[in-house]
């Protein structure tokens, strides 16, 4: 990759040229006006609207606030762009916008978006900026997975975004301290199935409705949920495909539920639910255990793939699904809106 300052270019190109496979990529810093990064942004606008039925809640933004507008070209061509704006007055010194990241459909899946991203990245540090921040959608898995790929984790919906349900935002420390090296739990594990019914299991399923009630307030102290962990447990204990638990050197601390697919759920498709692990066993594999354990029961079953549902406050349960193979898919099944949920799948 190289990386040009391209201000004075102002040359009209076509931006929807097809390109040949293994060409290089270079990346320009172009002004927010150039032809070719208008006619990419409207691209973009076009597409989104297509996915969401409306425009997108930036459309009408100006290059007023962008610090940054990067071209990605290919033999010539105009392949992708990416900007970035200051957004201090929002989220403090420091802190920079993500904005206008997009990849003509057919260039897609060669990691132009990456390369756009890591430039604006080095953009930003170069600036002084020590946070970036960003907005993506729910019908927009590919770019959820980049970012989580690239090191960014959900927060809040701020600003324009907030309390918007089809809005997820993430952000990135480009400042990231050394990590630190944590306790983690240590012994032999072991799984072994049991009954939805099962008092181990339904006792963990408790401490789970309790985690779940400390992390997310807002939802699980809504009227739907009144009745609390007793009346959500018979509600879910239906479709049942597997429930396994997990033993570190004896003692119960893990529990997982392979669920059969309803409604618009994926051909194919059984959703892994109930996926808890006890904080003083965490760091030992359980979780890794009784998901290989649900993927082994859905191979045996005939099943070609699982979902899942998370929470944006969750970030060590996003990072395990990554890492075993789950990536970002649509909501799916009875998922209404929300504010806090990501959705995951993994071809078995």
């Amino acid at each position: 990759m190289t990386t040009t300052d391209d201000r004075s270019d102002s040359t009209s190109t076509n931006p929807v040229a097809v390109l040949r496979a293994g060409d290089a990529p270079t990346v320009h810093v172009v002004p927010w006006d150039d032809p070719a990064a208008a006619a990419l942004r409207t691209a973009q606008q076009a597409e989104l609207r297509d996915r969401y039925g409306d425009d997108d809640l930036g459309h009408e933004m100006t290059g007023d606030t962008i610090t940054a507008m990067v071209l990605l070209r290919v033999d010539g061509q105009p392949v992708a762009c990416g900007a970035i704006r200051d957004v201090a007055s929002e989220h403090g010194r420091g802190v920079g916008e993500v904005k206008r990241m997009y990849v003509l459909p057919q260039h897609r899946g060669r990691g132009y978006a990456r390369v756009v991203l890591d430039e604006l990245e080095r953009l930003a540090r170069e600036l002084g900026w020590r946070r970036l921040v960003l907005e993506t959608g729910v019908l927009q898995p590919e770019a959820i997975g980049l970012y989580l790929r690239a090191g960014y984790q959900s927060m809040e919906n701020f600003g324009a975004y907030t309390g918007v349900e089809e809005s997820r935002c993430f952000t990135k420390n480009l400042r990231a301290p050394a990590r630190e090296r944590s306790e983690r739990a240590a012994g032999v594990v072991t799984v072994e199935h049991v009954t939805w019914d099962d008092p181990m299991a339904r006792e963990l399923r408790r401490a789970m409705w309790d985690d779940n009630l400390s992390r997310y307030p807002e939802i699980f102290h809504a009227p739907e949920h009144a009745g609390g962990s007793e009346v959500d447990d018979q509600r879910q204990g239906v479709g049942i495909l597997a429930v396994v638990v997990a033993r570190l050197d004896g003692q119960p601390v893990g529990c997982a539920t392979l669920r059969e697919g309803r409604g618009d759920y994926p051909a194919g498709s059984a959703e892994v639910k109930k996926v808890y692990v006890a904080p003083s066993a965490r760091g030992a594999g359980v979780a890794r255990a009784l998901l290989a354990a649900l993927e082994e029961d859905a191979r045996r079953l005939g099943l070609t793939r699982l979902v899942l549902q998370t929470g944006i406050r969750q970030p060590e349960a996003v990072g395990l699904y990554g890492s075993i193979g789950y990536r970002p898919v649509v909501p799916f099944g009875g998922y209404g809106p929300d504010l806090y949920s990501l959705y995951f799948g993994k071809a078995l």
